[in-house]
């Protein structure tokens, strides 16, 4: 959950606050809702800070967001200046793993080095991944870091591990005439794009249906998506899950039909 930056940092960070609408600089580490709670109520002054993915899928949401209230920010790309009253600091952007364009941001100015992970996937390549700091005597003062599954004692399969048993199970059901994958959220577009590849297919889509799945899945995974329904793959959206699934198999009975597949990804 994002939380208020302490008194003294001239930037904010996922919050759309009145407390936060104080601070001269915003960052939005990426574009899952919880993320953008209050974003719609922003004054158009601040610029937010984020990746061109993010400000895509934002302004999807929120279409009343000006453009030029954003600036592009990506991984990779040098360190950026921002001028600030009380003293000029550097952002450096940094992939966060965690949905497509999500970011971490490195804070380094007179207030110290601030590392803000967002919500992160630091798997031991990611952390290997980052670069040192430039010099030996450096180090990062602040850590906000991301602890959503920090006290849970389950041990969590890799993405690959989970890419796999998905495939598996549907190879387990050749007989299904249909593959439900139920895509509610951001960051779920690899499972669905190995699916494809695995199969050899093309994913349905319904445009009209799931006009959100068809818009993030268009941009960011465009080899994906089919508007064809005659493809064995179809996309499925999360409201009302239990009562369309229980439809479709009840459908499929009723017909004295092979039952279909619907699988559901999480966390």
């Amino acid at each position: 959950m994002p939380i208020e930056m302490p008194r003294g940092l001239p930037f904010s960070v996922d919050t759309w606050t009145p407390a936060s609408s104080l601070k001269r600089h915003r960052f939005l580490t990426h574009a899952h809702r919880d993320h953008l709670a209050g974003i719609a109520g922003t004054a158009a002054t601040p610029c937010i800070y984020a990746s061109s993915v993010t400000i895509l899928i934002t302004r999807r949401y929120f279409p009343q967001l000006n453009r030029a209230a954003f600036v592009e920010l990506e991984a990779g790309t040098p360190p950026l200046l921002v001028s600030d009253p009380d003293g000029d600091f550097t952002v450096t952007a940094f992939d966060a793993n965690h949905c497509p364009g999500a970011l971490m941001f490195l804070f380094e100015g007179a207030f110290g080095a601030v590392l803000h992970t967002g919500d992160c996937r630091l798997m031991t390549d990611c952390v290997h991944a980052l670069p040192l700091l430039p010099h030996p005597s450096h180090r990062i003062d602040y850590i906000f870091l991301d602890c959503t599954f920090a006290r849970c004692t389950l041990q969590f399969p890799t993405k690959h591990d989970s890419t796999r048993q998905v495939i598996s199970c549907i190879c387990k059901h050749p007989n299904a005439p249909a593959v439900y994958l139920v895509y509610d959220m951001l960051g779920q577009e690899d499972i669905l794009f190995e699916v494809s590849r695995a199969f050899g297919s093309k994913i349905h889509v319904d445009k009209d249906k799931n006009p959100g799945c068809h818009y993030r899945l268009s941009h960011v995974a465009p080899e994906i998506p089919t508007v064809d329904p005659v493809s064995r793959f179809h996309v499925m959206s999360f409201p009302r899950l239990s009562d369309r699934a229980t439809e479709i198999l009840a459908l499929a009975r009723s017909r004295q039909e092979p039952e279909p597949l619907i699988i559901r990804p999480s966390s």
